[in-house]
C-alpha cells in the first residue's frame, strides 16, 4: 500500500522534469527542439521529426556528453 502512495505524484513530478530540461538544438539541422523523455538518472532523450520518415534521436547524460544518437540511429 506504501509503495502505491509514493507512487500517487509521479506523473507530476515527469511532467515538472519535462518542463525543466533545457532545449536543445538538432545536431543535423539546428531546430531547437524539446526533451521527450527525462529518466530517473537524469538521462534525457531528444527527437528531432524534421528528417523525413527517419527521425534523429539523442540522448543527452547529466554530465552534458551526448551517448548515442548523433548519427541518426534510431531508439526502439
Amino acid at each position: 500500500m506504501a509503495k502505491i502512495i509514493s507512487m500517487a505524484g509521479w506523473r507530476e513530478l515527469k511532467a515538472q522534469a519535462m518542463q525543466s530540461a533545457p532545449s536543445l538544438e538538432c545536431p543535423q539541422c539546428a531546430s531547437v527542439v524539446a526533451a521527450l523523455n527525462v529518466d530517473a538518472d537524469s538521462t534525457t532523450t531528444y527527437r528531432c521529426a524534421g528528417h523525413g520518415h527517419r527521425a534523429l534521436t539523442w540522448r543527452i547524460n547529466s554530465d552534458g556528453d551526448m551517448l548515442r544518437g548523433a548519427t541518426g540511429q534510431r531508439y526502439y
